[in-house]
């Protein structure tokens, strides 16, 4: 069963209730994100966070919330981690399968999105396959030894980006693309940082993977 987290960054409605679909899964509200569960009509299954950020018709509501079947985790607002990572650190501890999404995760506040991109590697950390969308990305990642096929026709906008965050990357392959690659380093200081940004799919089908290291890929539109 698949994992949708919703934080306090910027949200699109539709695109969040796509992801969340009409199937099953485990919904958790990370603080601002219990006032974008109110706005698209989702009731949460966890509501997590201190709570600083909700709006004050939320924040009267709180005392009565498990009342409607939602389990609240309240968080001390002098803590050493975001709302968002402490969902995130629910979830790893409660569940053992399933993909995990986040929404709300992107925005203006860079320092958190780039916070929020470590929670990838946290993910990969325990085998776990974790996306973060928004209105105009999604954004995942490919461990060392792990081959990621898009198909054209399923693809997230128009452009497809492969970033070393965490690093040198060693044996990064793209095929399918306008620009493919064939055991590329990148990312060390010595190597290109920019060399995988903005590709293109060409073909029916495109693979990504990387032999050695931890790549950010993220399907782009304009």
């Amino acid at each position: 069963m698949k994992t949708v987290i919703i934080g306090g960054g910027s949200l699109d409605a539709d695109v969040a209730n796509s992801v969340i679909g009409n199937e099953e899964c485990l919904l958790i509200a990370a603080d601002r994100g219990l006032d974008y569960c109110r706005l698209i009509h989702r009731k949460p299954d966890v509501a997590i966070g201190d709570f600083d950020s909700v709006s004050t018709g939320t924040r009267n509501l709180l005392d009565s919330i498990e009342e409607k079947g939602v389990k609240l985790i309240r968080l001390d607002p002098v803590k050493d981690d975001s709302d968002l990572e402490a969902a995130f650190d629910y979830v790893l501890e409660n569940t053992v399968e399933g993909d995990i999404y986040l929404l709300g995760a992107t925005g203006t506040r860079l320092d958190h999105v780039i916070g929020n991109l470590s929670l990838l590697r946290l993910a990969a950390r325990h085998d776990r396959h974790c996306y973060i969308v928004d209105r105009n990305n999604r954004i995942r990642l490919i461990r060392g030894g792990e081959t990621v096929v898009i198909k054209k026709c399923e693809q997230y906008g128009s452009y497809v980006s492969l970033l070393p965050v965490f690093g040198r990357c060693e044996g990064v392959r793209a095929t399918g693309v306008y620009y493919p690659l064939d055991n590329a380093i990148v990312g060390d200081g010595k190597y290109y940082f920019t060399l995988t940004i903005s590709n293109e799919i060409t073909s029916p089908m495109a693979s990504f993977s990387v032999g050695k290291g931890m790549l950010i890929l993220i399907e782009a539109k304009d």
